[in-house]
């Protein structure tokens, strides 16, 4: 009788304590708005909020743009204290670490927020982003033919809408992504500017070789092929090389007869959760090499020395049609992540690239693409016609003179 006593009392014990932090909560965000409201903010503040631990994608590219600008005082803001180091040594006196007093100023009389990932509650704390106080600007980090967000079934199963960020401005790269996003995220299609991604004017530079990545890395010199799929939230663990007939050795000598090297990159959310399916040894071919985070912090730096990009679901095919090189698709789980994820148009007839779904055919795919590149070139260019409304170089001052229009 004691000991069920004891438990009753302890689980009231831990209800309260809840209850308790619910409250303190409230009252916090509550005095958080009212010191928004309060503080006067200065719009020539451009606050870049780097969510990630790795300073890369669209907020790296528009920042180092608009530092050149006169306009706004353009800063990065990092609550990881090694990104903010490394940062503060390449860029001093415009970077800031969000966990101090400067920091939380500096947040309270910013009027613009921009960001290219979501919102992370440990990367925020103790920041509350409120789009009647800021100008939220989403830059993105993916040009989608998926669904997103609010549109997919992961997202209504675990009523993830509540958690919903709203964000007050969205970056895209055409008129079918102001769909998307509009959908999506519950935005005003008008809000969803069509500008280009920042990240895309370096594809597009006349010059966009990073000879310091030659120099650290000097088989880019070779043929590449980036295998890089996407995150599969739902479903079964990603599958690299989804080949019942896979042959390492013959992939092997494959790889050696035309001088190449495949460059495996699983998605972050993958590397973090270990979430790969690991049926195939296949870093023990020489010619496998990872190309992770680690190696690669900026994946769109590795881009101009990639020849074929492999990937199934994952958006960087989209960006890769910039440079017009051939692309094979791996969609071995198909008709699951159509249920789980979907699309807003038909995969097979906008994907423009060989489709494998054995190694045999896979090899012939790249034997193909490396003999004759332009290989579905008509192809490709109707796709990314359709995805990308500008393709030049001027994507930063697009976007650039947007946010200058915003109070």
């Amino acid at each position: 009788m004691n000991s069920q006593y004891s438990r009753t009392q302890q689980f009231v014990n831990f209800m309260q304590k809840i209850v308790f932090l619910h409250i303190v909560l409230f009252l916090m965000r509550r005095f958080y708005f009212l010191l928004e409201k309060l503080v006067p903010k200065d719009k020539r503040i451009a606050l870049f909020f780097l969510t990630e631990k790795v300073y890369f994608d669209n907020s790296k590219y528009l920042f180092e743009y608009m530092r050149e600008k006169n306009d706004f005082n353009s800063i990065l803001f990092t609550p990881y204290k090694s990104l903010y180091h490394k940062l503060n040594d390449k860029f001093p006196g415009e970077v800031v670490y969000s966990w101090s007093l400067k920091g939380f100023f500096l947040f309270l009389r910013t009027r613009h927020v921009i960001l290219s990932y979501g919102i992370s509650a440990a990367a925020f704390k103790p920041y509350y982003l409120h789009e009647k106080c800021k100008n939220i600007i989403y830059l993105g980090h993916g040009t989608p033919m998926k669904k997103m967000a609010l549109q997919t079934p992961p997202w209504r199963k675990y009523a993830k809408h509540k958690q919903l960020q709203k964000y007050s401005y969205m970056a895209g790269c055409s008129p079918l992504e102001q769909i998307i996003h509009a959908a999506g995220f519950n935005i005003d299609m008008n809000n969803v500017w069509v500008s280009g991604l920042p990240r895309n004017d370096y594809l597009l530079q006349d010059i966009n070789l990073s000879p310091s990545l030659l120099v650290a890395n000097p088989f880019l010199d070779r043929k590449i092929i980036l295998y890089a799929p996407t995150w599969r939230e739902e479903g079964y663990k990603t599958h690299f090389f989804p080949f019942g007939d896979f042959d390492a050795k013959r992939l092997s000598n494959f790889l050696e007869k035309e001088d190449a090297y495949i460059l495996v990159r699983g998605h972050k959310e993958d590397i973090k959760r270990k979430s790969v399916e690991k049926t195939h040894d296949f870093f023990s071919i020489d010619r496998v090499l990872k190309a992770d985070q680690d190696r690669f912090p900026d994946v769109y730096e590795l881009l101009p020395y990639v020849d074929v990009l492999v990937t199934d679901y994952s958006s960087l095919w989209i960006d890769y049609l910039l440079l017009d090189r051939p692309i094979i698709y791996l969609p071995y789980d198909l008709d699951e992540y159509k249920q789980y994820k979907g699309f807003f148009i038909d995969f097979d007839e906008n994907t423009p690239g060989a489709k494998s779904s054995t190694q045999k055919e896979f090899i012939t795919h790249l034997q193909r693409y490396f003999e004759q590149p332009q290989t579905h070139a008509k192809w490709r260019k109707k796709i990314r016609d359709m995805y990308h409304t500008y393709q030049d170089t001027e994507s930063c001052e697009r976007v650039f003179q947007e946010i200058k229009k915003l109070n």
